[in-house]
């Protein structure tokens, strides 16, 4: 639970709330590299298995041909909180880090995220651009065609004030460098927005005429 304490004073009271965080990590190692690149195509991701922190399920998207037309030369990672319910939201920080054959995280490809809530409507984040696949081939951290990318999570639990409302204040968790991460819908649901908006047209056409 978050911890907080109350003073009163003439007048009125105050309070001090601490945010309380979780934190864990998952590591997905690539095999067979040259076999995934050009074989699902943009868009589509291969998945870890599902790991826990702060009290929900998560895992990690691996996108082998980049997650849009504009970063097919890239290889892409997110984020997905495993099947949220409708009325789950998960204020988070990432890290994504690929490893050297130490198994420590190679510097400049190590993007941290800002804090992102992920939820049913947005249940990814990740960075579009992690690598450049021509990169990757010709560095030492690719190896016996495998490589291995680290994910660690923190998890910030909401706290509250004595009048019953949340608090959540991004700013004051802490200041670190952080690279702006990609928000990321469901595919069904960039469908179902696609067809929306061609419905829409289509109606505004039909009643002008």
């Amino acid at each position: 639970m978050a911890a907080y304490s109350n003073a009163a004073t003439a007048g009125g009271s105050a309070s001090t709330i601490s945010a309380e965080t979780a934190m864990g990590y998952h590591i997905m190692k690539i095999k067979k590299y040259s076999k995934t690149k050009g074989s699902y195509g943009v868009g589509e991701s291969i998945n870890s298995s599902v790991f826990s922190v702060g009290g929900h399920r998560w895992f990690i998207g691996y996108f082998p041909d980049g997650y849009t037309e504009d970063g097919v030369d890239w290889i892409s990672f997110d984020l997905f909180l495993d099947d949220p319910s409708p009325d789950v939201q998960v204020n988070a920080r990432y890290v994504f880090s690929l490893l050297d054959q130490a198994g420590k995280p190679v510097p400049g490809y190590t993007p941290v995220s800002g804090i992102e809530t992920f939820s049913c409507a947005i249940p990814s984040w990740g960075f579009e651009k992690f690598i450049e696949r021509a990169e990757l081939e010709a560095s030492p951290y690719l190896k016996n065609d495998s490589f291995r990318v680290r994910c660690d999570v923190t998890v910030f639990k909401e706290s509250r004030e004595d009048d019953g409302d949340t608090v959540f204040n991004k700013e004051s968790l802490g200041q670190v460098t952080t690279k702006k991460g990609s928000r990321k819908a469901p595919r069904i649901l960039r469908f179902v927005m696609f067809f929306m908006v061609l419905f829409a047209a289509y109606y505004w056409v039909t009643s002008m005429c």
